[in-house]
């Protein structure tokens, strides 16, 4: 079998991220307030980790960062209501890794002692790391993939799983970001009722510079 094809099966990489009925409903679930919610896919602990974690990834500037947007609490109702079963389980398995190489970088033994900073040299560890490293760590967790898809039984390599993860969680951090309403409306480009249509315009003349919304 095709490493690749077993790298999907077994979950290591999300599929298509796109705006589906049930993503736009979560949405609007979000925007209500984070007060009374609580975690259905993610434990709470684990909740609290991917809090921080994305907080360091989108951080408050002049800008809402993920925690200002309840990210946290779309991306828990994206892995419980749309991601496949194969993500759940990898994310299942993948996610403890990644808390677990931070407490121990840290030398720390619990996720609420865990600090930005701690946090932060893990980002730098895993996804500024050189070509090189990124790429051995992606070759043995290829390798366990398709041992795990031929049935056999390999000890998941940890830097690949969390390397994996923790690209996963920034590909959805971002998406869900630039798809909330608060980003969309008063960040992005916006143009509820498309208006004339200019063509050969750079998008600094277009917009300012800025994406459009979605």
């Amino acid at each position: 079998m095709q490493r690749r094809t077993a790298l999907k099966n077994i979950g290591l990489s999300f599929g298509a991220l796109t705006l589906s009925s049930t993503v736009v409903s979560l949405f609007e679930s979000c925007q209500t307030g984070a007060a009374a919610w609580s975690p259905e896919f993610f434990t709470a602990e684990q909740a609290g980790f991917v809090s921080k974690v994305i907080d360091v990834m989108l951080p408050t500037t002049i800008t809402p960062g993920a925690n200002d947007l309840n990210l946290t609490q779309f991306m828990d109702g994206y892995m419980q209501y749309v991601a496949s079963p194969e993500d759940r389980t990898f994310a299942q398995m993948a996610l403890p890794i990644v808390s677990k190489l931070t407490l121990e970088a840290a030398g720390k033994t619990k996720a609420d002692d865990i600090t930005n900073e701690d946090i932060d040299i893990q980002l730098n560890r895993f996804l500024r790391a050189d070509e090189a490293t990124q790429e051995a760590r992606g070759k043995a967790l290829d390798v366990w993939a398709e041992a795990t898809e031929n049935g056999e039984t390999l000890v998941i390599p940890e830097e690949g799983a969390a390397q994996a993860m923790i690209n996963s969680l920034r590909r959805l951090a971002i998406f869900s970001f630039k798809n909330s309403e608060v980003i969309g409306e008063t960040v992005l480009a916006y143009a509820p009722v498309p208006g004339e249509q200019k063509g050969c315009i750079s998008v600094e003349e277009a917009t300012g510079g800025r994406a459009w919304s979605l």
